[in-house]
Order: structure tokens, then sequence, then C-alpha cells
């Protein structure tokens, strides 16, 4: 078909099966009204694939809040979705977060209990989605317009710009098997003021009122055998602001996946956490910029990173993580293990490395590059968190605040650190300290990333050290260390170095 023979209406569009290779292509600069989904499936290497012809601005689907998903693709797999503007905004009323609904901009899903596979969404520029915030736990007593205490996995956490999740269709009867998502890639798009998070990824579990469980989404152990995640989730290139929304929580929320990679986005005043794993496994999240993450909808945490419950094989390396409330969480409640390596962390306001996990889980920190000037705590965890296991070796522990601590306990293992600043306490375990000023070669630069340029991360190049640095082949070498240093320089460059950043 043409451009003179296009059909004129979304609902022509919907009523169509497409087959591997169609394309449907979507006018630009123009817009349309309601809701996208077309029947049908691609195949492997011949996806069906939505994107815009012609010159102009992307064309724009607006769900105005009267359908849950803008765009929609429901037991459907091998669909490329590109170079849209998405959003579904309900009205305001009178009465802040009243118009919050059970909405989303994209939303790919599934229950008819198979594998669907082959799903990219690149180029897009979700905004403006006014979806409930329903948390897991709390205390109903909490609850206000539009956000919701104690509602339990299934309900909780599904609502906002980009939404990957699958279900049954009869929760009192559920399928056999699990609907598991594989091969997914979101990338290269703008998501921005959407809430509950600008990503989200979850699987069922069978939690809600008259359901029966099933344990696909949640995870007992790190070897329970109900637990089902999706497969294969690469998270690239975007840009997600929460700014402009007091009920934008989560930048990328990551769950209920195994072999995961978040790289190279810019995750910018977010409410809650920038970036969350929770029940996941072999999760990498590298080369990201995060900043400003704040307290938003009643949530209680404001950080940067966090690995959080139930998750194992993470490691967060190479990113930029300032001005949150914490830089990093290790939230490992139940079990995990994380690895946090070469890293800059930097002017966050409460605790540049927050240590909350639980005692079966383990965490090892290392060649980190820590900059506090603005809190008391450059590493803080307190009461039964101190029972997990953490090694912290060859990192720059650096506080410019007066009276600055760093928590101890007999589980909490530092060695070989270097500790500058004013008056930083050196733990007593770390007999192999060095106690100096580690000569950065300036100051970190808070200018944050932008969606055309990416994450800044030369913003941390001021934590870069000077020639003649204590820091420098000072280090005790590290096996498995990545390979290289937070500015991309192969390890070891003769001895190794203190911090984030490998001289030589």
């Amino acid at each position: 078909m043409d451009s003179t023979h296009a059909w004129r209406s979304l609902a022509r569009v919907n009523r169509a099966t497409f087959h591997p290779g169609d394309q449907i292509l979507l006018r630009a600069g123009g817009r349309w009204s309601g809701q996208l989904w077309p029947k049908g499936s691609g195949a492997s290497g011949a996806p069906v694939t939505i994107d815009r012809y012609g010159d102009g601005a992307n064309p724009r689907i607006d769900g105005g809040g009267l359908v849950d998903d803008t765009v929609r693709l429901s037991d459907q797999e091998f669909w490329t979705v590109r170079h849209l503007e998405v959003t579904n905004q309900a009205p305001a009323t009178g009465t802040p977060g009243a118009n919050l609904k059970d909405l989303r901009g994209i939303h790919v899903t599934g229950d008819n209990g198979r594998q669907l596979h082959g799903f990219v969404v690149d180029g897009v520029n979700v905004h403006d989605v006014t979806g409930e915030v329903n948390w897991i736990g709390g205390s109903t007593s909490d609850d206000a317009s539009g956000i919701h205490f104690k509602t339990g996995w299934d309900r909780s956490k599904r609502t906002g710009g980009i939404v990957f999740d699958t279900t049954v269709a009869n929760v009192g009867a559920p399928t056999a098997t699990p609907t598991v998502l594989d091969d997914v890639t979101i990338q290269n798009s703008v998501i921005v003021n959407t809430s509950f998070a600008g990503i989200s990824i979850k699987q069922y579990t069978g939690d809600g009122p008259g359901a029966v469980a099933t344990g696909w989404g949640t995870r007992t152990s790190p070897t329970d055998a109900r637990f089902t995640p999706h497969n294969n989730v690469v998270i690239r290139g975007n840009y997600i602001s929460q700014a402009g929304t007091a009920y934008g929580c989560n930048g990328v929320y990551v769950t209920d996946v195994r072999h995961a990679v978040v790289e190279h986005n810019v995750i910018y005043r977010a409410g809650t956490s920038g970036i969350e794993t929770y029940f996941a496994d072999d999760v990498t999240i590298q080369s990201n910029e995060v900043a400003e993450t704040t307290q938003k909808a009643k949530g209680a945490d404001s950080n940067g990173i966090d690995a959080d419950k139930g998750t194992t094989k993470v490691v967060v390396q190479y990113n930029w993580s300032h001005g949150n409330g914490d830089g990093i969480l290790l939230c490992q409640f139940s079990f995990g293990d994380v690895v946090l390596r070469y890293n800059a962390i930097a002017g966050n306001t409460r605790y540049q490395v927050y240590l909350h996990s639980d005692k079966a889980a383990r965490a090892k920190v290392h060649n980190n590059t820590i900059y506090d000037d603005r809190s008391k705590y450059a590493i803080y965890g307190y009461g039964t968190s101190l029972t997990s296991s953490y090694d912290i070796t060859d990192n720059i522990i650096y506080s410019k605040v007066a009276g600055a601590s760093l928590t101890t306990s007999s589980t909490v293992r530092y060695d070989n650190n270097l500790y500058g600043g004013a008056s930083l306490p050196v733990p007593s375990g770390d007999t192999h300290a060095v106690r100096a000023d580690p000569q950065f070669t300036g100051s970190p630069d808070w200018t944050v990333g932008t969606p055309d340029a990416g994450p800044r991360l030369t913003g941390a190049y001021g934590l870069r050290v000077r020639s003649g640095s204590p820091a420098i082949n000072r280090g005790v070498a590290i096996s498995d260390n990545g390979g290289r240093d937070y500015a991309g320089t192969p390890l070891y460059n003769g001895k190794p170095d203190i911090g984030a950043f490998e001289v030589g």
C-alpha cells in the first residue's frame, strides 16, 4: 500500500493481522488518539515493524488516560517499535494524584503460557503517563490519591512509560507454565515524567486476591525451581527523567530477569531508585549516569543504583552516581551477591554507599572512588545489615565533611583503601590502609547528560589522580576485575592503583 491509500485510523490498523516482515508506517508529524494494538507476529529475522514515514516529528499517539496502554502487544512476538511519540495522561483534577490510574505508554505482555521472543523498542519518545503508584509493602494508613501501599507483588510497580510484564488469564486457575519474554531490547529512547517507572520489567507470581500462587516472579533462594524470569534483556542508551512529576519513581526497574545489561543510560531526578534490580540473576549495570534521585510518592528511598532483594551475580561498574540521596544501595534482602567496582560515587546527600543487606548476602566493593562533600557518612550501615559480608578493597574514600564516618563491623572488611579528607577515620581492621591526600586533578562536574549526548561520564574525571599520587601502584591485584577502569584504561598498567582510575 502506498501513502495515497493509507489507512486513516488506529482502529483500522488494530483490525488487521500482520505477518513476518510486514511494516506499519505512520506519517511523520501525524497525531492520533486512542490505542494502537495491531495483531499478529513476526518471525526470527523478519519482525513486524512499526515506524514512521516522511519528514517531520515522530508520529504521536495519545492515550489521553482513556486506555490502559497507548501502544499494546499481547501474546505476540518478533516486533520492532521505532520512532513513535507516545503519551497517556489523564486530565488533572483539583485533587493531586486523583488522575493517576492503571496506565502505561508502551506495554508488551502475555498470558498464554509460552515463550515470546524478539522485541525491540528503539528511538521512541514516551512522556506524561499518569500511572498509579502501588508499593509492594508498607502500611495502608499511608495511602493517598493515586498512591497505595501493601498491594503485593503482582499489583505493584507495573505502570509507567515502557512496561514489559506477563500475567495469567485466570488467577484462580493459572496455566501450567508461565509466559516468558526472551530477547528484549529497549534503546535510544527518551522517557520523561512517567509514573510509576520509566522502564519496568516484571513476571507474574500469583499473590493477588483469589490467586493461586505460582512463585514464578518471586524468589525464595538462588536455586528456587519455581522462579521463572524473563531472559536476555538489554536497556541501553536511554534518557529517563522524572523531574517534572511528583509520582515518577524508579527510572529503570529490572525485576524477574536473567541475563540483563543496563548501560549508557541517563537517569535524572527519579524517585526512590534510578536503577533497581529485584529478584534477578546475572545483571550488569554499567556506564550509566544517575543523578539527583529523590524521595517521591511516599517512597522510602532515594538511591542512584540499588541491588535489591533476591539478586545474584549483579555487577555494578563504570557508573557515575552523583547528587542522589544514596549513591549506591546494597539492599540484598534474603540473599544475594554483588560486585561494585570502578564506579565514581560523589556528592550524595545521605550515604555515598549504603550497606543494607541480610546475613546471607555478600558484596565485593573494590576500586571505586567515593567523594563525599555533603554527608557525614561515606559508607554507612546499621543493625543486622552489618552481619552481611562486605569486602571493601582498593577504594579511594575521601570526605570534605568534618566528622564524617565509616561504619565498621566484624563482617565489613576494609583492606588497602586510601582514606583522605577532613579527619576521615581509618577502620582499625584495615592494616594496609593509606592515609593521605589522593591528589585529585580537580573537582567533579555536576552537569548532567542530555538526550542527545547521553551520560556525561567525564563529569567524574576531576576525580582522577595526579602523577605522584599515593594511590598509584598501591593497590592489590584483583583477579576478576573487569579488564578496564572507569575511563576505559586496560588493567593493570604496572602495579594496581587504588580507586576508579588506573594511572600506573
